[in-house]
């Protein structure tokens, strides 16, 4: 269950991460001089947040699997 969840949360940021670069290109495609957004430090957060989530969820799925084997 953790796994998931987990993963899920990663994908969340990620569609976050991946939303905000698109709502910048689009600004500045139409000529915007602020880009609107999460600014740099916020988009790495976001991205690094998602990540650690999926490594989490890649441990969490890995340990399960394992206990199964040993079962």
């Amino acid at each position: 269950m953790v796994g998931r969840t987990t993963l899920l949360g990663a994908g969340a940021l990620f569609a976050v991460f991946a939303g905000n670069i698109v709502i910048g290109k689009i600004a500045v495609l139409k000529g915007a001089t602020t880009v609107p957004g999460l600014g740099d430090v916020g988009e790495f957060l976001v991205l690094f947040a998602a990540v650690v989530l999926f490594i989490v969820a890649c441990l969490a799925r890995e340990r399960a699997k394992d206990q199964n084997d040993n079962d």
